[in-house]
């Protein structure tokens, strides 16, 4: 009896095709360190607009505290730098209003009305929370004391007529020019030559007068000229002019510092 035998069956093994091997270890494998963070849950619709119905309202209560509200209103306005000028008078001309908010307080308008103040150079105006106002004022300063329609003006070193007079104060000597005036070059030059003049010699100064810009003269005290010529060199001349003062001569022209005439 012959045996038959069967042929074996061919093994078949099925191979997972390699994308999916990657695909399976990506899928295991994780970054150290990465964690997936847990979702934040939602606010209900009800709580969003709470909160902002809650900022709406503290909005609306620092709008009406800072524009509206008595707590940070003008409850006093303090006034430094004004001699000539009163304190009160600066009060009642910037006309600031006890009560009104700080923060509505225009300051541009205060200080425009303060500056139509002749007697005024400049002006500050701040706010002082939680309740004060705050002006500086500077003064105008004379130079001079001239005469305009017959009537006696300090003039200030800009060259403006700030303050009537009938008479001058110490140490402001009288200014002979055409036409006292800002614009005007001869009185503009002859402020500048008082303003540097010192002490000393201004207090020797009867009058000063000037036909034109080179051309200032001072007539001292004792009778003397001095011819200063132009406002240029003006404290180099002050010092030769202190330096020949105790030497003979009617005219003194120290026009030219450097060739100091004496006759």
């Amino acid at each position: 009896m012959t045996a038959v035998r069967t042929p074996a069956r061919p093994q078949v093994r099925l191979q997972v095709p390699p994308h999916r091997h990657e695909r399976r270890r990506r899928r295991r494998v994780r970054p150290a360190g990465r964690r997936r963070l847990p979702r934040l849950p939602r606010l209900p619709r009800v709580a969003v607009l709470g909160v902002l119905a809650g900022v709406m309202v503290l909005a609306g209560l620092l709008t009406w505290l800072l524009y509206f509200s008595p707590v940070l209103a003008v409850r006093s306005v303090e006034v430094a730098g004004s001699q000539d000028v009163s304190a009160a008078a600066v009060r009642e001309v910037a006309g600031i209003p006890a009560g009104l908010p700080l923060l509505r307080l225009d300051t541009d308008a205060v200080t425009e009305r303060l500056r139509a103040l002749p007697q005024i150079e400049s002006v500050t105006v701040a706010r002082s929370w939680p309740s004060t106002v705050l002006i500086e004022v500077i003064e105008r300063a004379p130079v001079a004391v001239v005469d305009s329609e017959g009537a006696q003006w300090l003039i200030d070193r800009h060259g403006v007529l700030f303050a009537q007079v009938t008479e001058p104060p110490a140490g402001v000597p009288p200014l002979e020019v055409a036409r006292a005036a800002a614009d005007d070059r001869a009185t503009m030059a002859a402020l500048e030559v008082i303003g540097a003049l010192p002490a000393d010699v201004l207090a020797r100064v009867a009058r000063v007068s000037a036909t034109t810009p080179d051309s200032v003269v001072l007539h001292l005290v004792s009778g003397r000229t001095v011819i200063w010529g132009s406002a240029e060199d003006s404290e180099r001349k002050a010092l030769v002019l202190a330096g020949v003062f105790g030497q003979p001569g009617r005219t003194i022209d120290v026009s030219s510092p450097t060739a100091v005439v004496i006759r």
